[in-house]
């Protein structure tokens, strides 16, 4: 079985199970990248995506016989509110050393983003734990929230990555990204590697070569 991975704020919350050795901090005998990566500027990373606005407020509510489900949402057919934005993110193969493809450092100005790993895998690592990377595998998905710099990877030498993210963004925002500096160097041009170990709970992801 899959396994499927919130992420908010910093943790992950185990859903369902997946068929591989998990919460191994570090893979011995395993390089997980021979490569180095550059700076936080994009690399091997491009983005397309469709904005629509939301007219009315949405009030939907659940509590049984089903989990709990609520959610709200206040907007309006005018000048003020939220828009809908659906984003296709694609993280090209590694290079032939092992340097990844990757987003570059960045945080989001959204209360709420939905993102689907539909194709290959996405190796992530916070701000808030530089220490390790979270291993995202095809049919994972992850929630995005405001205020969590953050830099996405693709170490893999035969399969692009591809996201397909869902946010809700106020509508005078301009772009659902903030571009963020390296949170060791504090420079938007210097970057130390990414880290080698993954996180707790990570799922181990196959070979990248």
């Amino acid at each position: 079985m899959r396994q499927i991975f919130l992420r908010a704020t910093s943790a992950i919350f185990q859903i369902k199970t997946w068929a591989v050795l998990a919460g191994l901090a570090i893979v011995s005998g395993w390089v997980l990248f021979p490569g180095s990566a550059s700076a936080t500027t994009q690399v091997g990373y491009s983005s397309a995506s469709t904005r629509s606005q939301i007219n009315s407020s949405v009030y939907s509510t659940q509590w049984v016989p089903a989990p709990l489900f609520n959610f709200v949402l206040q907007t309006s057919n005018v000048n003020w509110g939220y828009d809908l934005i659906h984003a296709t993110n694609t993280f090209a193969v590694a290079a032939a050393d092992g340097t990844p493809s990757q987003s570059g450092w960045h945080s989001h100005p959204v209360p709420l983003g939905l993102v689907q790993v539909t194709q290959g895998g996405l190796w992530i690592v916070e701000a808030s734990d530089l220490t390790c990377l979270t291993y995202y595998p095809t049919g994972s998905m992850f929630v995005e929230m405001a205020g969590h710099p953050h830099n996405a990877y693709n170490f893999d030498q035969k399969t692009p990555a591809v996201t397909l993210a869902t946010w809700f963004m106020e509508r005078y925002l301009a772009s659902t990204r903030i571009d963020q500096p390296d949170p060791t160097t504090g420079n938007p041009t210097v970057a130390v590697p990414p880290p080698t170990a993954l996180c707790q709970g990570s799922p181990v992801p196959p070979p990248t070569n």
